[in-house]
């Protein structure tokens, strides 16, 4: 049954670039999914079950083809965007755009000064050590319970989507803009913040995200890139994941002690590419009695309500109503249904759908204003390929100023 994710997605690969007859967003979209179904098959063929964090085998043929659904219902979307044409930014209020970029820069080296301390700890300590400390000091679950004011901001820049917003305002100066490149420099490195971060706590989650992330907005502008820069991005790309993967193997053999399980590194790449498919099937299988609870998906509810969310509480609460591990790589949507039941799972889709009847009948240009939203769909597949992209009450804050840039950028607005 591994197989069907697979033939389908290679399948609805050749589809969206028959259509475009060239690369593009949803391609490229599409392939990240095969990738993780051939991987799915590999942590299959080589037993890898109940090692890494992932679930025992569960899957069956209604929760394949609900994979299957789930990911269809996200790449129409983002095929339907991908065949917008980009307008060629004219009077977009090129000020007010480099003003944000440059506030975003600014607090990305606020955080990286607030988070030395953390730095040179990891530089004296072993990653392992690093990352259980991480664990055992996590108190504020997806975004935290309390708010320190003074690194608001920060805060925000470094929560989801603003790494994608960031990212894709460094392809935008380089495809549309003749900017200095103190400012494209900047705007990178806003980007690469938040993995930098997970590099301190051995994490290795937001370094994908941030690949997911560059690999998707590349082949969105690639055709808008000069061919001088794309020379230069591409040698930039193959330096930048050649580090990546020594990080990400070092960051493994820290996390995993693969001699003593008798696994090998590649052994655990294998398991964390491929456990979606099967983590995904084992919550349908076995999470209908995980309890109605609406902090994660909704953060800024329980905030508002004087609840305090913790994502470690979160976990727990459903790990005492259900058998398996719930804190794994299920995708988003498996996140959702333990959440919120069949009724908030298809309620989801059904909104995605208005969504997309939408921009398919009214959106004949990719306005300036517009790439909010496109980035947040960005931001929210990359992530949502492991859990629920947007926990915590920063993220939602993050959200909100995305729709207050796009109502600034549509509008003009005259003071008397």
């Amino acid at each position: 049954m591994l197989y069907i994710p697979l033939i389908y997605f290679i399948l609805l690969d050749v589809y969206f670039l028959y259509v475009h007859r060239k690369w593009n967003m949803d391609v490229a979209a599409t392939s990240i999914l095969v990738v993780i179904s051939i991987s799915a098959i590999l942590l299959d063929m080589n037993d890898l079950y109940g090692d890494y964090g992932i679930n025992d085998y569960s899957i069956t043929f209604p929760t394949i083809l609900l994979f299957c659904f789930q990911w269809t219902m996200v790449l129409i979307p983002i095929h339907w965007l991908s065949t917008i044409k980009f307008e060629k930014p004219t009077n977009i209020k090129e000020s007010l755009l480099k003003f944000i970029l440059l506030v975003i820069t600014v607090n990305a080296i606020i955080m990286i000064f607030v988070k030395l301390p953390d730095i040179k700890e990891a530089l004296i300590m072993d990653l392992a050590d690093v990352r259980n400390q991480h664990y055992e000091e996590l108190n504020e679950g997806g975004g935290g319970t309390g708010m320190n004011l003074l690194m608001l901001i920060p805060s925000i820049i470094v929560s989801p989507p603003f790494p994608t917003l960031a990212l894709f305002f460094w392809f935008y100066l380089n495809s549309f803009t003749k900017s200095s490149f103190l400012l494209k420099t900047g705007v990178l490195f806003a980007s690469v913040l938040s993995s930098c971060i997970a590099i301190i706590m051995a994490g290795r989650a937001a370094l994908v995200y941030w690949v997911f992330d560059f690999y998707i907005i590349y082949s969105y502008f690639y055709q808008y890139l000069p061919k001088k820069v794309k020379v230069r991005i591409n040698l930039s790309a193959a330096t930048i994941l050649i580090l990546i993967t020594i990080l990400f193997t070092a960051i493994t053999i820290a996390r995993f002690d693969v001699e003593k399980e008798g696994r090998t590194p590649l052994a655990s790449l294998y398991g964390y590419a491929g456990q979606h498919v099967n983590n995904f099937c084992v919550m349908f299988e076995e999470g209908e009695r995980s309890p109605l609870q609406i902090g994660r998906i909704f953060p800024l509810t329980a905030k508002l309500i004087g609840q305090k969310f913790d994502l470690k509480d979160h976990y727990d609460t459903i790990a005492s109503h259900v058998k398996p591990l719930v804190n794994v790589f299920d995708t988003f949507g498996a996140e959702i249904y333990l959440d919120l039941g069949w009724f908030g799972y298809f309620t989801f889709f059904l909104l995605l759908w208005i969504f997309t009847f939408y921009i398919k009948h009214n959106w004949k240009t990719m306005k300036f204003y517009r790439v909010f939203a496109l980035i947040i769909v960005i931001s929210f597949f990359t992530r949502g390929l492991f859990a629920w992209p947007f926990t915590g009450h920063y993220s939602s804050f993050a959200l909100i100023t995305m729709l207050i840039f796009t109502v600034l950028f549509k509008y003009r607005f005259k003071f008397k």
